[in-house]
């Protein structure tokens, strides 16, 4: 079975549980997560900002390990964190409204711009798209080719490709589905502060010279609290939302009577869709979880969706079946009673007791094992200190394919001229040139220089094998009577 583990932002670090057990894995200590976007992790080390000072944490995901493997600051106060592609590059909103992007490799920036009025509050992103919120109520959407591309927009502003401006107080949250949203069939899922959730479709097509993007409103989900976080299954059938009034579930799709005069048996009946571009999903649609805890601000799905992982502002975090909406776990922890301000999910990688797959190619048919491997640490990550700015105005964008020209070439007319005057067209392709036929003679193995040459590189080499010989033994002799004269020395001490 594979390991579901779940990563928990407090006042006092990044707290990794397993999902089943409830066991505590792995705990990075010393920042304070603030926020619903304050850390990010992949398979192999956690980032996370420090809501006190401008500041970086980098922890390596291992058993065991508390402390940060790197620190460093940030360029201005962050307020969000988001990794991409598996590792590869860092995004980060500001609460000056601009976006930031870093290689993690070699810590360069590669691209910052303005992308809201107020702070960036949320941050995700599939299929080479970024999606931002903001407390400008926006949310926008970026192709991050063309973000990344220097030369296209040097002295253009960076622009969304789609911008939603349906919501009227900050945005607090985003989920995207399934992959899709480059074929038209991708949702966005938007949660803010005016108590509502919305459902959107874009559709980003390419027409050949620039991408060009549409956004629909499906449905509109009122709560009767705001709206802290919101989680959504696989299959888009359901819509869980964290509120100021607790904890919710929203079925996306309903049975309808088809059968009007025997309406209570049902026999025949339909799944509709709810909601739409003028219809509101009110209350009545939604179903409260039985908790104490009336101000739920994360939660997250495992993922098959059968479990829902909630936290409260008191540090609760509780664990339930999403078929039943019964509690099976509450996890108990000290690091907890700071209050949870974000949750995440995500399959448990080998270090921390996740299966490593492994192929078996044969002669007959391939297999595909998945091994329970003995967890390790691991020893090394490629990170390395961000860079606090992009490049300097005005100076020369530079690429790792750019190479300057040290030498004028010369005109290749008279080249090639002087090579065709040396080619004998009357040779048939059998023979060779007098040149030619003068390399291969000297090639030969019974040619005597040839041999005599060989003879004396084979000496040569020999000599060179006697004389490492020596110096490797000479080498060994006064490192040994180094080592006696020292210890010689503290014994009399």
């Amino acid at each position: 079975m594979f390991t579901e583990i779940v990563a928990a932002g407090t006042k006092t670090g990044v707290q990794i549980y397993d999902l089943r057990r409830g066991t505590k894995l792995a705990q990075g200590l010393g920042v304070s997560v603030s926020g619903r976007y304050g850390f990010d992790l992949c398979d192999s080390w956690v980032a996370a900002v420090d809501s006190k000072k401008p500041l970086c944490h980098i922890y390596m995901l291992n058993r065991g390990d508390t402390s940060e493997k790197l620190k460093f600051p940030f360029p201005e106060e962050i307020s969000c964190v988001h990794v991409l592609d598996r590792g590869t590059y860092l995004a980060a909103g500001a609460k000056s409204g601009r976006i930031m992007i870093w290689a993690t490799a070699s810590g360069r920036m590669l691209r910052s711009w303005d992308a809201h009025y107020g702070a960036v509050t949320s941050l995700s992103s599939s299929e080479g798209l970024l999606v931002s919120g903001g407390e400008d109520a926006a949310v926008h959407i970026w192709v991050l080719s063309q973000v990344l591309d220097h030369f296209a927009t040097r002295d253009a502003a960076v622009t969304p490709i789609v911008s939603l401006t349906d919501h009227t107080l900050e945005i607090t949250a985003l989920h995207l589905a399934l992959p899709g949203i480059l074929s038209g069939r991708g949702r966005i899922y938007t949660a803010s502060k005016d108590h509502t959730c919305k459902q959107w479709r874009v559709r980003i097509e390419y027409d050949g010279e620039s991408y060009v993007g549409r956004a629909e409103l499906l449905a509109t989900l009122l709560y009767s609290g705001v709206v802290n976080d919101i989680a959504v299954d696989k299959g888009e059938t359901r819509v869980f939302a964290a509120t100021a009034a607790g904890l919710f579930q929203t079925n996306l799709f309903t049975y309808r009577n088809s059968n009007l005069e025997d309406s209570v048996k049902r026999v025949e009946t339909e799944l509709v869709a709810l909601g739409g571009t003028s219809d509101v999903v009110l209350s009545e649609h939604n179903d409260r979880y039985p908790t104490a805890d009336r101000s739920i601000v994360a939660l997250c799905l495992n993922f098959d969706g059968s479990l829902l992982v909630s936290a409260s502002e008191t540090g609760d975090i509780r664990i339930w079946d999403t078929a039943s909406r019964q509690c099976l776990r509450t996890i108990n922890d000290k690091q907890l009673g700071t209050g949870v301000t974000q949750l995440s999910f995500r399959l448990a990688p080998p270090q921390l007791g996740g299966p490593r797959a492994s192929v078996d190619m044969g002669l007959l048919r391939p297999e595909i094992i998945a091994e329970q491997p003995v967890p390790q640490k691991i020893s090394s990550i490629s990170f390395t200190p961000l860079q606090r700015l992009a490049q300097e105005a005005g100076s020369k964008i530079s690429t790792t394919f750019e190479a300057s020209v040290k030498q004028r070439l010369s005109d290749v007319t008279r080249d090639m001229a002087h090579f065709e005057s040396m080619l004998n067209v009357s040779t048939p392709y059998s023979q060779t040139s007098y040149a030619d036929a003068a390399v291969l003679e000297s090639l030969r193995p019974g040619n005597k220089s040839s041999e005599r040459q060989i003879v004396e590189l084979l000496q040569q080499v020999e000599r060179l094998q006697m004389h490492h010989t020596r110096t490797r033994r000479l080498n060994d002799e006064l490192y040994q009577s180094t080592v006696t004269e020292w210890l010689s020395a503290r014994q009399k001490k």
